[in-house]
């Protein structure tokens, strides 16, 4: 589904050079659920940036099948990430003055074959996240934690073929947490869903099947049995 072959990118900060994906190679099977585990600063949060398409690495390629991300133009990739790539960023990146129902279904906005069943999808998802009652409110109406629901469910509003996950779980208290990471193994396990998460939290690793460690932008995998 999805290869990653030699990724390279450096920061020039000063005079030094700082590399933050140093030849990362890895493949990606539909259906997996894998963790990067990093400290702050290991390079993590560029590689997946990169795999995503938003950052352009210096070298190496990210290949969907057959379709190298980084040969698309500008409108094909971002015609790409938006049927086939969602996001949970590091924050919860909610539109200020749109409500939490608009805000949900806004990235069905750029795609062609969007309608109105998916206005009852973001209820649904809603729902599923313990916002129900939240659907007309404003993000500065929510907690913190709350807002990184909405956020969790959006990324399933497209029906995505992978979900790119930065921190995803950050804002929340330790049983929100385990009932988040519970529904992305639900969506994983029926949907097929893939699931690229990186974190510096240990027990996500118990929600996933495959484990690398990135440290001063090295990758490497990790056994965690």
């Amino acid at each position: 589904m999805l290869e990653i072959t030699g990724i390279r990118k450096s920061y020039k900060i000063g005079k030094d050079i700082i590399k933050a994906v140093d030849n990362a190679s890895f493949k990606v099977e539909k259906g997996d659920s894998i963790m990067i585990f990093g400290h702050s600063g290991s390079g993590k949060t560029t590689m997946l940036s990169i795999i995503g398409g938003l950052t352009k690495p210096e070298s190496g390629t990210v290949k969907y099948g057959d379709t190298d991300l980084w040969s698309l133009t500008d409108n094909d990739l971002s015609e790409f990430r938006n049927k086939r790539i969602n996001f949970i960023f590091q924050f919860s990146s909610l539109i200020p003055t749109l409500s939490i129902l608009e805000n949900i279904i806004l990235p069905t906005a750029f795609n062609k074959t969007a309608d109105r069943r998916q206005k009852f999808e973001a209820k649904d998802l809603l729902s599923m996240v313990g916002l129900q009652d939240k659907l007309h409110v404003y993000p500065s109406q929510l907690s913190g934690g709350q807002q990184r629901r909405a956020a969790i469910a959006r990324a399933f509003i497209n029906n995505p073929e992978i979900i790119l996950a930065d921190e995803p779980t950050g804002d929340l208290d330790e049983e929100t947490e385990a009932e988040m990471l519970a529904l992305c193994k639900q969506m994983n396990l029926e949907q097929g869903i893939t699931f690229l998460i990186v974190t510096h939290n240990t027990d996500i690793a118990k929600q996933c099947n495959k484990h690398f460690v990135m440290n001063r932008g090295i990758l490497t995998p990790k056994d965690m049995s």
